[in-house]
């Protein structure tokens, strides 16, 4: 079977194509992917295509991501990177949809009904679902008889206890919708089997932090294999610092913001999810390399954004802690958790009074491996997994299909 996997980031477009005869129970490689990825609205954009082990790198001519992601589909059966001769011997293509709310506890093959019910929830996740959904379409304009399959990123926290998914404003709130959904559930569902699996023990009776640090960022608290606490909530907008996003902040500023200084909902809502997190405080970049290059350098703004990170990155893995009652296991993965040792050392440094005991020289080597971090003296374990959130989409997808 032949099973496509697009992710549409809020900073990239990956794809990802699988070649399997049975349920994929372990990690097998994709046999072709690609990597288009930009700065900020659509700047500087590179594409890397890779097959067989080799490496290409395509000029980005288009102006925009979607016109982008339809270029690239030809590099599938087009020229030097070709591995199908056409789009129609694909036999099922999976989608990560970011925000499923209330409608969506597991994945669904797409319908006119799932798509208008992503599009509902666009206001909630303004930089993902719309973006997605107009990947669906194209996919659909291209490859017109291939069942699509949405897989959610909120699905995964269906768990959540009520204490945990209820926000404390009035209880018509929760009634009408409003509540904490979480994000990232796709990888923290692949990160919380392939730790047990790492550490080679069943997933029940672990307490594991997951820190999911891309461009955008979560933490989610899970136990025996269950989503119990995550730090985004009802909008991708809540919990860490990101790279355009503010994360959480007092709700008192943006009612000032909307009364005392007359800002409308457009500009607020703009300045929140692109003019804030790493960016906004750094004035330098979103990309946390280059925040990190400039803040070793003595870029005043540069450390601050660096410090302000840090900062609620460990306050919000002391929360997970409380609501597991302790923890086990600590994970870092994606784009900044996997490659940036600072990070990591920083993190651990902070909560080495739970003898948390980091091997430095592990933590700095570079690899593509999953591997544990920790000494083996350390009490709590600490693990870098390198999140594979396509593999776990097209076993999804797999499933669903298979049904």
């Amino acid at each position: 079977m032949k099973i496509f996997i697009l992710n549409r980031g809020s900073s990239s477009i990956k794809c990802f194509l699988y070649d399997c005869k049975n349920f994929l129970h372990h990690l097998i490689n994709p046999v072709w992917e690609s990597h288009l990825q930009w700065k900020n609205n659509f700047e500087n954009p590179s594409l890397m295509i890779k097959k067989d082990g080799e490496k290409h790198f395509e000029k980005v001519q288009e102006k925009t991501a979607s016109s982008a992601l339809k270029h690239l589909m030809t590099f599938l059966y087009q020229g030097k990177t070709a591995l199908v001769s056409s789009l129609d011997e694909i036999d099922v293509i999976g989608h990560r949809i970011v925000h499923g709310g209330r409608f969506f506890s597991e994945s669904v093959i797409i319908t006119p009904q799932v798509k208008e019910k992503i599009r509902l929830l666009s206001e909630l996740a303004p930089l993902h679902n719309l973006p997605e959904l107009e990947a669906v379409e194209i996919l659909e304009q291209l490859c017109k008889k291939t069942p699509q399959i949405a897989v959610f990123d909120t699905s995964f926290h269906h768990t959540l206890p009520l204490a945990t998914q209820i926000y404390p404003g009035p209880y018509k709130w929760y009634e009408e919708g409003i509540q904490r959904y979480g994000f990232h559930g796709i990888s923290f569902q692949y990160c919380s089997k392939r730790g047990a699996e790492i550490l080679q023990c069943d997933p029940n009776g672990l307490r594991m932090v997951i820190c999911h640090l891309g461009s955008g960022a979560s933490l989610c608290a899970v136990k025996d294999g269950q989503s119990i606490d995550t730090t985004m909530g009802f909008t991708p907008l809540e919990g860490l610092m990101m790279d355009t996003r503010s994360g959480s902040i007092d709700p008192g500023i943006v009612l000032y913001l909307l009364g005392k200084k007359k800002k409308n909902l457009e500009e607020l809502s703009h300045e929140l999810y692109k003019e804030s997190g790493l960016l906004g405080i750094s004035g330098v970049s979103s990309d946390m390399r280059d925040v990190i290059e400039k803040s070793l350098k003595g870029d005043i703004r540069a450390s601050t954004a660096l410090d302000i990170y840090i900062h609620r990155l460990n306050t919000l893995i002391g929360s997970m802690i409380a609501s597991l009652k302790g923890i086990d296991v600590l994970i870092f993965t994606a784009g900044i958790g996997e490659n940036a040792p600072l990070i990591r050392e920083r993190v651990c440094n902070a909560f080495s009074f739970l003898d948390m005991k980091l091997d430095k020289e592990k933590n700095e080597q570079i690899s593509s491996e999953d591997r544990e971090l920790s000494i083996k003296s350390s009490k709590l374990k600490v693990l870098l997994i390198h999140t594979q959130e396509a593999f776990e989409i097209a076993r999804e997808c797999w499933k669903r299909i298979t049904l």
